[in-house]
């Protein structure tokens, strides 16, 4: 499948990237809302950048979304995923190479009440960071690329996690043939852009419900960084119903 073009749908405005980010010659983006940001979220796109271009000392760029068109619930408040996602990298050694890019934040402000979609965040990347590029997702997002909005742009840049317990790639190619989108070459591509991950506890829906039990909320909770549980303590985040 061969791109088709790199049109931009939404309403943009740049956000300023440092140069050492922007010509950085590897960087591995990863995306999502962070809501909140766990363990998992601060450790695994740092192994898997070093795994890919061990000694290239790659950057890892944070995405954070806006209104997904994939998810029914409004994130928390920008301001506080921001901050929240800075405590959590902020609090794990040897991560000095990350940035939050805020694209499609601050997009959100130009097109309300539209969803952001990943077709628009990697054309403005593409043309913005200048090195080698990828983008990390998980073998879930990968088994339902072919609904994404103008996906033969991209798919070809993703990184596929194969997670401890999940599908591996004796499992996910004949997944991906199922759904009838994908080429033997395709599958061949896929299959190449596949990385284990090691197991590191943490998820957010999880989070959500040990807070939002006033038993747990004040407890350590397990996969969120101290610093961050802290914040939305403060703050009053994620409060029972």
């Amino acid at each position: 499948m061969t791109p088709t073009g790199q049109t931009i749908e939404r309403a943009t405005r740049p956000v300023p990237v440092p140069p050492v980010v922007a010509h950085a010659q590897r960087v591995l983006f990863f995306g999502g809302s962070f809501d909140p940001p766990h363990a998992a979220h601060a450790a695994l796109p740092f192994a898997i950048a070093e795994a890919r271009w061990p000694g290239d000392r790659p950057w890892v760029v944070f995405v954070p979304a806006a209104r997904s068109p994939h998810k029914e619930h409004a994130p928390t408040d920008d301001r506080h995923r921001i901050e929240m996602l800075r405590l959590a990298l902020r609090g794990g050694r040897g991560r000095a190479r990350w940035w939050i890019w805020t694209q499609e934040l601050e997009d959100a402000a130009l097109n309300p009440g539209r969803p952001s979609y990943w077709a628009d965040t990697w054309a403005i990347a593409r043309r913005t960071f200048t090195g080698e590029r990828a983008f990390l997702i998980g073998t879930d997002q990968a088994l339902s690329m072919h609904r994404w909005r103008r996906y033969t742009e991209y798919w070809r840049d993703a990184l596929v996690m194969l997670r401890p317990g999940g599908p591996g790639p004796a499992e996910l190619r004949p997944a991906l043939r199922e759904t009838g989108d994908w080429s033997e070459q395709d599958l061949d591509h896929w299959a190449a852009r596949l990385v284990r991950t090691e197991t590191v506890p943490g998820a957010s829906t999880d989070i959500r419900a040990a807070l939002a039990d006033p038993a747990q909320r004040n407890a350590r909770i397990e996969g969120l960084d101290p610093g961050v549980q802290k914040y939305i303590l403060n703050r009053g985040l994620y409060t029972p119903a």
